[in-house]
């Protein structure tokens, strides 16, 4: 597996494990456990099926730190890399020949562009893995 796909789909779990969580929850909750637990599988990092009622509330609640930090984070990166990818459907109209890049829209989007994505490869590379790491841990443990 390329490192690229192995950095989506870990950002993808990690950026996924709140709303899961939470939906898990709610799902417990309401009485309907198993159809958590299949839910709780998707997202796990380890795909064992040891997934109770307790254990996803416990999951919820111990990993509401790392899952929240996760969310915002990949939430974050999700939304600069359309705007910096898109810079010049958002900022045609302004006026961009003092931007860094400038005095030209393709210079502005191409430092915009490729700026981003070093920052986005450092972002996801290090910080989101770290986060998927300890997510992945706490599902061991739980799970």
């Amino acid at each position: 597996m390329s490192p690229i796909v192995r950095a989506v789909r870990t950002s993808a779990r990690a950026f996924l494990a709140l709303p899961v969580g939470l939906a898990a929850v709610a799902l417990t909750l309401t009485g309907q456990r198993d159809r958590a637990a299949r839910l709780r599988n998707r997202v796990a990092h380890d795909g064992t099926d040891g997934w109770t009622g307790g254990r996803m509330l416990g999951r919820a609640v111990l990993g509401l730190p790392l899952d929240a930090a996760a969310f915002a984070l990949v939430g974050y990166a999700l939304f600069n890399t359309v705007r910096n990818l898109g810079y010049p459907i958002w900022y045609l109209d302004t006026d961009y020949h003092q931007a860094w890049g400038g005095p030209t829209m393709a210079g502005v989007w191409t430092v915009h562009a490729f700026g981003w994505l070093l920052c986005l490869a450092v972002l996801l590379y290090w910080p989101v893995r770290w986060l998927a790491r300890g997510q992945a841990a706490l599902d061991r443990r739980l799970s």
